[in-house]
């Protein structure tokens, strides 16, 4: 490029407040006559790349960027970075993010450090002699300027005062009293600087209202040594402390980004400070939008203003500001007034829990309660959730609270329960009506007609004038539960749709009921609680419907919760989901640990057939005229243990290879990891249960960290994955099986911990692992691997077990209004150990990185595999897949899911160097690829839809990406497709334009601002008659699409026609600790899928499930055989049933749950065969010891079972003999007449 001269400066930025200032300065400069250059400014807001920019570049003096993002993170300052530095234009590029370095030509050191301190320094005088500094010193022109100005780095800000304060002892005597609470707030100085102060000064008024001290502080972000420049950090000593102790009682934090990765402080400053920190968002866009919008937030804000300061160990606030722009062109955050008085109510509630005597305060501990019956009293994923409250009202009694009593164990406080009012309504009494807690008729109106009148429409076109039917008797409207001293014990009220089912099939946005408004409107203003606790994984408060972030006050969860703090012990594995709680429910949550897990083991029919089957290989090896007896007897097990169809011995098969495929199967069982217990809140793994809880962690590779199995298994010369694969075959010697290997292998792994815990964990004697007779002779990279381990477990993980008791300890900091330190989240038994220990408020992953490197290539794995799967059973390549895509799984496996949806299109992300984040996509050419490119149409959940909308815009992208490519509908079935399609939507009358962008849709869920497909609902509710019935379902809730075009446009047609044309579905496991059949919201999505596509297609898809949970074998596996494999596996596995056993009734619950779940994924997907249904009824409900127990510990669940093994056989989806029939029947009289004793002696 020839270079024309034309003294321009070009100053680009996608920081809007600096390039607001820079017009303000250059216009103002420009009117005086200052200003010679010509001053280019421009937003950088996605912009393309083009010849105009080549053109400008070339014709300017000096080229300014200042960027606020994680590198060259977009495509033009890729190419404008490589045509500046091509053409040795003077340049500079000033990236703010850490560890990133300027890039610059021609502009000398002492050149960057003036510019710096110009755009640093701020304020418009500054701005204004930067422009005339760059015109002298760039541009050849005379003009006269100043230097840098310093102004203050930080300070506090008070509306009533003329100027800013840096002696908070000053501050304190003018603004605070020394007999009130005082909140913080940390907001940017930039905005003191620009005198944007409209929030900040309402927000100190509601605060002051509220009767407390408000220290506004505005503050640098990281620390400039080169500048001088203090930190937050600096900020933080100097304001919010006092004589070296904490002078706040909470922090209101408005400051995007996090606080920490920034490294504008660390995370022990606020660790230190010990109080609870509120995210309060300054919105990007205007209040009307925030308003008018479902989900709160653009994709870049959930970004920057949710998911990054989550790290900090926030609690999530609501939005106190909306950007708009003014008169004069300039923005500005103005307040958004209701939302300020919330925030501050709330800093205020948070507050006060510092200063209130334990023995004072009043704590509402709530239940989940789903379904909505006496059999499922705190229904709460992986967690003794009855156990975990009774241990936590004994922690609390220590601490001072009141507390009346606590109950001897779990039997006796279900009891206590029971004997109040529940939900289950088959059950309440009279007496309990009369005694129990209630909101009359009249005060539940007068909080009716506080509510905003869009809100009193819907609950009255939803549920009726006020207060409604639902738990309404004699005008009064129930709230169950019992009080224990100032301990209000209660179960969540019912969402509505089991009282009215109907609206399953035209209202997934329904509102919650009167009732359920009302009760938590007289925890929070009738009983005045000062706390909630919400236990365990999950209720229904965060799902309500309303925006998916930065909630209004007409969102149910803003509306119900109000400005409670509400403190959540959640699983940590379960990431997503969590994070919702956090986001939409307000939560400070308590991340609890996964439940003790162990090997399968073999059992019974199974036992037998594996010593069957080792007996005869050995035969097979030493005695081979002596095997037909042996081979007779295997084939006489296998029918007994029902394996003849999942294990086929197919004609002409050497019976050596059939019975290498069912050793291999019955391994794969033995070895699986299963469920044998309950998590107890803040209860460490003991004694045995450690032993096994190590041996579940150190399965897998965690990070660095080798697996023990495999490091025992080199002992032996062997890699674990060759003995687990061939398990059937004899070692060379002849003495004995891999898989009998392989369980030496197990009993050696248990011998080392069992060696380590014998010794009290002492790191210092690892190294005895190495003089265990079967090591002596092992390769020193041998030892070095098993002393690695050792280390890793006496270090890391035994302490960070033991860390587990401050799930407990965190939960009563919280209550007592002290900050919870963040951590990770994830599975650590699928080598994630490093998110213990528990406890913490956890958070999850930027969506911006994902998919990351390693989950695309275990996405690109389980793609090949549906494809090579599919080609073997059909013979040709599958045209439509549809899969299920989640934010928890998602989250876990850092976008696994995302990964195989775009290696399926044929397309794979690009990554930016350094943040690793997803910053583009390349078509992976066809000769690459091998294959067609596969159709994909993905059934994303609601929580997605909110957490990742990057990560869908990049989905869609991927999509119209590949149906614009120029090639034939034989190599791209998403272009043959999207082409018929259009010319079918043509035909119907739509544009050409509007055609393409309806016949490209692949992406759908939810309607905005709700969640859920409704599947899990309409089958416990029994409203369906025919398959017909759940599709109609799953389309409704289903069928909106979603991309940078669509934010949930409803079209059910589209939706219908895409579920129609699918040959394959899938959804992904990518752990152990959560399975198909332990919750039933993989039933409800995917399930949902394979009914809809049964119903609208006249015929099932192939239905698979990819299982990452160890990620050095991934595996996919049908639908059936994954349920096959957990039903064997857990289901009747007597290790499984005993460990739940030890739970009582909870432990019942989830059994009950788990029979109720395998009959949901029947109903959907005819999974299910006779004889499973048989084992469920025999070990279940015929057992005389499990019926002893079930009617001991919790008889409701007993009746569920019976109740659902019934349901299954009078919709014909298991041909039971008429005996059994009859025995359920009679089992279910008999229970039933005793839950009525029961009841009739409560009245």
């Amino acid at each position: 490029w020839e270079r024309m001269r034309m003294r321009r400066i070009v100053f680009l930025s996608n920081m809007e407040r600096q390039y607001m200032m820079m017009i303000k300065a250059r216009d103002s400069l420009l009117q005086e006559g200052r200003l010679k250059p010509e001053g280019l400014t421009v937003f950088l807001n996605d912009i393309p790349w083009g010849d105009k920019w080549q053109k400008t570049f070339a014709a300017s003096d000096i080229v300014i960027f200042t960027w606020m993002g994680s590198g060259l993170d977009t495509d033009f300052l890729k190419k404008a970075a490589d045509f500046l530095a091509s053409n040795k234009i003077t340049h500079v590029m000033l990236i703010a993010a850490p560890g990133v370095e300027d890039l610059r030509y021609g502009i000398t050191p002492e050149d960057r450090e003036m510019l710096q301190k110009y755009l640093v320094y701020g304020g418009l005088e500054n701005y204004r002699n930067l422009w005339l500094w760059l015109g002298s010193r760039f541009c050849g022109e005379k003009c006269d300027y100043q230097l840098p100005q310093p102004m203050l780095w930080n300070g506090i800000f008070h509306p009533k005062a003329d100027r800013a304060f840096t002696d908070l002892r000053e501050y304190r005597r003018l603004f605070c009293r020394p007999d009130r609470p005082t909140v913080g707030i940390l907001f940017y100085r930039d905005e003191w600087i620009n005198g944007d102060l409209a929030y900040q000064t309402a927000l100190v008024e509601a605060i002051e209202r509220q009767g407390m001290n408000a220290v506004a502080v505005f503050s640098q972000g990281a620390a400039d040594p080169e500048l001088k420049a203090p930190g937050l950090t600096e900020a933080i000593q100097a304001y919010f402390y006092e004589q070296g102790r904490p002078a706040i009682d909470v922090l209101i934090n408005t400051i995007k980004f996090s606080l920490t990765a920034t490294r504008a402080t660390d995370l022990e400053s606020l660790k230190q400070l010990k109080v609870p920190v509120l995210q309060a968002y300054t919105l990007l866009r205007s209040r009307e939008e925030w308003e008018n919008s479902s989900e709160g937030m653009i994709p870049m804000e959930i970004a920057v203003s949710v998911t990054m300061p989550e790290l900090d160990g926030i609690i999530h606030g609501v939005p106190v500001a909306g950007r708009e722009y003014l008169p004069d062109g300039n923005a500005a955050y103005l307040p958004l007034a209701e939302r300020i008085d919330m925030v501050a109510r709330k800093a205020g509630k948070w507050a006060r829990l510092r200063h209130k005597a334990n023995s004072e305060k009043k704590i509402a501990i709530i239940f989940h309660n789903y379904p909505p019956t006496n059999s499922n009293i705190g229904s709460a994923a992986g967690l003794d959730s009855i156990e975990s409250v009774r241990l936590l009202l004994a922690e609390m009694v220590k601490r001072g609270y009141h507390v009346e009593h606590i109950p001897d164990d779990s039997r006796s406080f279900v009891k206590e329960l029971v004997a109040h009012t529940t939900n289950d309504r088959r059950f309440i009494t009279e007496e309990q009506i009369q005694q129990g807690e209630k909101l009359s008729g009249e005060q539940y109106r007068q909080f009716f007609d506080t509510l905003a009148e869009e809100t009193r429409i819907q609950l009255v076109r939803d549920w009726g004038k006020p207060p409604g039917d639902v738990f309404q008797y004699d005008g009064n409207l129930l709230v169950p539960g019992m009080l224990n001293g100032n301990v209000f014990i209660t179960v969540q009220p019912p969402r509505g749709f089991g009282e009215d089912p109907a609206k399953l099939y035209h209202s997934p946005d329904c509102a919650p009921t009167h009732h359920y408004l009302a009760f938590y409107h007289w925890i929070r203003d009738i009983w005045q609680a000062d706390a909630v606790i919400h236990v365990g994984t999950h209720g229904s408060l965060e799902w309500l419907p309303g925006k998916g972030a930065a909630l209004s006050p007409r969102c149910y969860p803003d509306l119900a919760l109000g400005d409670l703090p509400n403190i959540y012990p959640y699983w940590i594995t379960v990431v997503g989901e969590g994070i919702q709680a956090k986001r939409r429910g307000a939560s400070c949550l308590i991340g609890y640990l996964s439940p003790p897990m162990g090997s399968a083991g073999t059992y019974d029919e199974l036992a037998e057939l594996e010593r069957l089957l080792d007996e005869y290989l050995h035969f097979r090896q030493n005695q081979p005229g002596n095997t037909e007896v042996m081979a007779r007897l295997i084939r006489e097990k296998v029918r007994e243990a029902d394996l003849q169809d999942d294990v086929t011995e197919q004609p002409e098969e050497p019976f050596d290879d059939y019975v290498q495929r069912l050793h291999a199967y019955i391994t794969d069982i033995k070895n699986m990891q299963i469920r044998v217990g309950l998590h107890v809140l803040g209860s460490p793994p003991r004694d045995e249960g450690l032993v096994e809880y190590l041996l579940a962690l150190t399965n897998m590779d965690n990070g660095e960290i080798p697996s023990l199995r495999q490091a025992v298994a080199a002992v032996y010369g062997f890699e674990y994955y060759e003995l687990l694969e061939g398990s059937g075959r004899m070692l060379p010697d002849g003495s004995k099986t891999y898989g009998a290997l392989l369980e030496e292998i197990q009993a050696r792994c248990r011998e080392v911990i069992e060696l380590l815990a014998g010794h009290g964990f002492d790191p210092e004697q690892v190294g005895l692992i190495c003089r265990l007779p079967w090591a002596v002779e092992a390769e020193q990279g041998v030892k070095e691997r098993l002393v690695q381990v050792g280390r890793y477990i006496c270090r890391t993980l035994v302490p960070h077990l033991e860390q587990t008791r401050q799930e407990i300890t965190n939960l009563l900091d919280a209550l007592e209004g002290c900050y919870v330190e963040p951590g990770p989240a994830g599975a650590p038994t699928s080598g994630m150990a490093d998110v213990l220990p528990t406890g913490r408020n956890f958070y999850g992953v930027d969506p911006r990185a994902l998919p990351t490197p390693v989950a695309w290539e275990i996405g690109k794995k389980m793609g090949d595999e549906v494809i090579e799967r599919y080609l073997a059973e059909e013979g040709r390549y599958p045209e439509n897949i549809g899969i299920v895509i989640w934010a928890t799984s998602n989250e876990r496996s850092h976008g696994q899911c995302i990964a195989e949806f775009l290696y399926l299109l044929g397309v794979r992300p690009v990554w930016q160097r350094g943040s690793q984040r997803v910053v583009d996509l390349d078509v992976i050419p066809i000769e690459e690829l091998k294959r067609p490119r596969i159709d994909v149409t993905a059934r994303i959940s609601g929580l997605f839809r909110d957490s990742m909308p990057m990560c869908i815009n990049l989905m869609e992208k991927a999509v119209e990406f590949v149906a614009s490519l120029d090639e034939s509908p034989e190599k791209n079935y998403v272009r043959k497709h999207v082409l018929q399609d259009v010319q079918k939507l043509k035909q119907e009358g739509i544009e050409s334009d509007q055609a393409w962008v309806q016949a490209s849709y692949r992406i759908f869920g939810d309607p905005p601002g709700t969640y859920g497909a409704g599947i899990s609902d309409l089958l416990e509710a029994k409203n369906w008659e025919t398959i017909d019935d759940l599709a109609r379902v799953y389309v409704r809730w289903g069928g909106h699409a979603y991309g940078a075009k669509a934010r949930g446009v409803f079209l059910p047609e589209l939706f219908s026609h895409r579920m129609a044309s699918l040959d394959v579905t899938i959804q992904n496991e990518d752990n152990r600790e959560i399975s198909m059949l332990n919750s039933d919201d993989y039933n409800a999505y995917h399930g949902g899928m394979i009914a809809a596509v049964r119903s609208l297609k006249g015929q099932a898809p192939r239905s698979y499930c990819g299982d990452s949970s160890d990620r050095q074998k991934v595996i996919t596996r049908s639908v059936q055989e994954e349920i096959k494999r957990l039903f064997r596996g857990e289901a009747i596995n007597p290790r499984f049933i005993e460990g739940m056993k030890q739970h009582g009734y909870k432990g019942a619950a989830d059994l009950a749950n788990y029979v109720a779940h395998s009959y949901q994924w029947d109903a959907t997907s005819d999974v299910l065969e006779d004889w499973m249904y048989q084992k469920f009824a025999e070990k279940y409900a015929f057992d005389k010891d499990m019926q002893k127990w079930m009617r001991e510990v919790n008889p409701w669940a007993l009746q569920r079972i019976v109740e659902t093994l019934l349901e299954a056989s009078q919709r014909g989806l298991w041909h039971a003999d008429e005996q059994t029939k009859g025995e359920l029947q009679a089992l279910y009289l008999a229970i039933e007449g005793e839950l009525e004793e029961r009841s009739d002696e409560q009245r």
